[in-house]
């Protein structure tokens, strides 16, 4: 079963260029690329500042997409804050995994939304496990992060995505255990780069999946809407119906 799936840290909305928050630039981006299933990071929830809507709803109201939103933290105390799954297919199961902070808690709560997506395929259905990650910026905080990755999908059943926005250079080397146990999508993109969009200088925004599915294209088209480009591959998943 042939799929595109994109990961895009959409920054609340902002315009990176422009200023100011207009979800149809992002509906806008994600339309010309037509992914079937999308991680979102830094979505805003519904909550108390009137500046922000329940964004992940609104976009996938507008796409014709199914979504779940995972709150990370709330912002100003009210403000639901987090990741998000977008998914042409139904999503059939949802929860949020928290990356333990470091000791001292003076940095920002991080989380993992897990969804199982049911793709169907020639009338069987064909479950999926996507992960919509978002790192935080210090070394400590990668660490929590990949070993909770790392604990989590040692226990998968499922073909997986594992996409997001892991603030994390390709050649850091807390990458290097999931390098090796997952597919990535390097060697498709040639160098290309994803952050900041208007000239993107570094990598940070990735695509992983389980080694039974192949990577068969990935691409980071150079759209300055948020302050990172969207990143997107296509992948062929394992018949393994449910």
């Amino acid at each position: 079963m042939n799929l595109r799936i994109m990961t895009y840290n959409i920054q609340h909305g902002h315009l990176h260029l422009a200023g100011g928050i207009d979800l149809n630039k992002v509906c806008d981006v994600i339309r010309q690329y037509n992914p079937d299933i999308v991680a979102l990071n830094e979505v805003r929830g519904r909550g108390t500042n009137n500046d922000y809507t329940a964004q992940a709803e609104y976009i996938a109201a507008n796409l014709g997409y199914h979504c779940f939103f995972g709150r990370s933290l709330y912002v100003g105390g009210s403000n639901p804050y987090g990741n998000a799954v977008l998914s042409k297919y139904p999503i059939v199961d949802a929860r949020i995994i928290p990356i333990p902070n470091p000791v001292s808690k003076a940095v920002e709560q991080r989380s993992i939304s897990r969804c199982t997506v049911e793709i169907s395929a020639d009338g069987n259905i064909l479950p999926l496990a996507v992960y919509a990650a978002h790192f935080g910026l210090t070394e400590i905080e990668h660490e929590h992060a990949v070993s909770t990755l790392l604990t989590t999908l040692c226990g998968e059943s499922l073909p997986f995505a594992l996409m997001g926005d892991f603030n994390m250079l390709p050649q850091n080397p807390l990458l290097a255990p999931l390098n090796q146990i997952l597919c990535g999508t390097d060697d498709k993109l040639s160098g290309q780069l994803s952050f900041p969009s208007d000239s993107p200088q570094k990598k940070l925004d990735y695509i992983f999946v389980s080694n039974n599915i192949e990577v068969i294209y990935a691409e980071i088209p150079q759209i300055a809407v948020s302050d990172h480009c969207p990143v997107f591959a296509d992948i062929n998943v394992p018949n393994i119906f449910k």
